[in-house]
């Protein structure tokens, strides 16, 4: 069934849009001619090939492809959009870590980093805004744990975190949620992770790691964080806002 835009939808929308199938209506952005988009480089199956591909000098290949296909969908009469719309949905991720859970965090793991879980912070370490993570590596399936304070408001408490590249967003276990005042329904919540604002979600109660602290790849992303590993003596960092020549002069 079709859904008859209002009077002020349409004008708001000052470029055509096509139906989705679902009948809402969407803008379409206007691109430039293939013919007129920059080719990514081409060479030898090599690895010489890899490197100038996806070097920054280049034409983006993904951008490139991206676009590619957005055209291709709109000669066909698709609704197409250049530009992400909308964020991801905190409960459409889940994961199972078995080796990890609300007592282990309590006992073992604060046993190695030498700091309770959840205990308060003090107000020099809740300012104190990290550029140099350390971390260790824990468990035979070699989980990245990251011990920082979080805060929120007046409350700050030191929390581990599992460092999990699979997690498209950071989230709070519902013990740490509870601790800082997180409820259920309220969904983005704005914290402090290593002095430094991020959001967080309350880790969903129908998934498998409600007892469990994730870093995602949100905050990474957006304080353009590098993790390095010696997997020999089992330590990591993470060098938050930091460059590959600072990860190069640095040692663990």
């Amino acid at each position: 069934m079709f859904r008859l835009l209002s009077r002020q939808a349409v004008k708001a929308v000052p470029r055509p849009c096509l139906r989705l199938s679902t009948g809402t209506a969407r803008r379409i952005h206007s691109m430039p001619l293939p013919d007129t988009w920059p080719l990514p480089y081409a060479g030898s199956p090599s690895y010489d090939t890899i490197t100038r591909r996806l070097s920054s000098s280049q034409a983006d290949p993904v951008a490139y492809f991206t676009r590619k296909r957005d055209q291709e969908a709109k000669e066909r009469g698709e609704f197409i959009d250049i530009h992400d719309i909308g964020g991801i949905d905190p409960d459409d991720f889940d994961v199972l870590i078995s080796d990890v859970d609300d007592e282990k965090l309590r006992t073992e793991i604060a046993e190695t980093v030498g700091i309770p879980y959840h205990v308060e912070a003090t107000k020099e370490d809740a300012n104190k805004v990290v550029e140099i993570g350390d971390c260790y590596i824990f468990g035979r399936k070699l989980r990245t744990i990251f011990p920082t304070v979080v805060g929120k408001g007046t409350r700050a408490h030191w929390v581990f975190f599992i460092v999990d590249s699979g997690a498209p967003l950071t989230y709070l276990s519902a013990q740490t949620s509870n601790l800082l005042g997180i409820s259920e329904d309220m969904g983005e919540t704005l914290v402090t992770i290593a002095g430094r604002a991020a959001p967080v979600y309350r880790s969903p109660n129908r998934s498998h790691f409600t007892e469990l602290n994730l870093l995602g790849m949100d905050f990474f992303k957006h304080y353009n964080v590098t993790q390095w590993n010696d997997f020999d003596k089992l330590r990591a960092k993470l060098y938050i806002g930091g460059e590959w020549e600072m990860v190069r002069k640095s040692k663990l």
